[in-house]
């Protein structure tokens, strides 16, 4: 019975994600049915405001954004686990939509560093409540996003030269979108908590 508890709680939602962001880069032929194409998906394609999020286009990209979203994702799985799909899904399909209006530049977009980033995100927002040592390191965790996204968005600063390593550039605006979907998704949690309690108090009172 405890054993199947423990594989019941296991991050298999995070591993399945990961799982298939490996089998699109290894499987060929599968980026060009799943990658983010502004031609395809002006056709009805709508399936690629999802999949494009686990499509890469190198080694080097892979890897970097499993390093992120795999502890990230499962993180708020095991922690938060009513959250997870919300944030998986309103982050992909947020940063999907962002970009088809607002990106009319961008024909072809791939990688999970968007939504990578809004699961970061919302965990150490969420970490901001809990004991105080892990609310040190959400905080710290959180000023360094925060000055990541800012340094992206003012200098153009990038982690890795993805142009030279892959023929592709990094999407500041999919970042941006990514985490600001975390803290939406946040606000209206904690929105909801506050309405709560007081009608729980209004309740008593009465």
């Amino acid at each position: 019975m405890v054993v199947a508890q423990e594989l019941r709680r296991a991050p298999w939602w995070s591993i399945a994600l990961v799982t298939g962001m490996v089998a699109a880069f290894a499987i060929p032929g599968a980026a060009e049915y799943l990658v983010y194409d502004r031609g395809a998906l002006a056709r009805g394609e709508l399936w690629r405001v999802f999949s494009a999020h686990i499509v890469h286009y190198s080694g080097a990209h892979l890897l970097a954004n499993v390093l992120v979203l795999l502890p990230a994702a499962m993180l708020v799985e095991v922690r938060y686990r009513v959250d997870f799909p919300r944030i998986l899904a309103v982050s992909a399909v947020a940063i999907g939509v962002g970009l088809f209006f607002f990106k009319a530049d961008i024909y072809r977009y791939a990688g999970a560093s968007g939504v990578s980033l809004a699961l970061l995100t919302y965990a150490l927002l969420r970490g901001l409540n809990e004991s105080k040592r892990w609310r040190l390191v959400c905080a710290i965790l959180l000023a360094l996003v925060v000055t990541k996204l800012a340094a992206e968005g003012l200098f153009n600063w990038q982690v890795a030269d993805w142009e030279r390593d892959a023929g592709f550039v990094t999407v500041t605006l999919s970042h941006a979108i990514g985490a600001g979907t975390a803290l939406a998704i946040w606000v209206v949690r904690a929105a909801r908590r506050v309405q709560v309690s007081g009608i729980r108090s209004s309740s008593v009172l009465d």
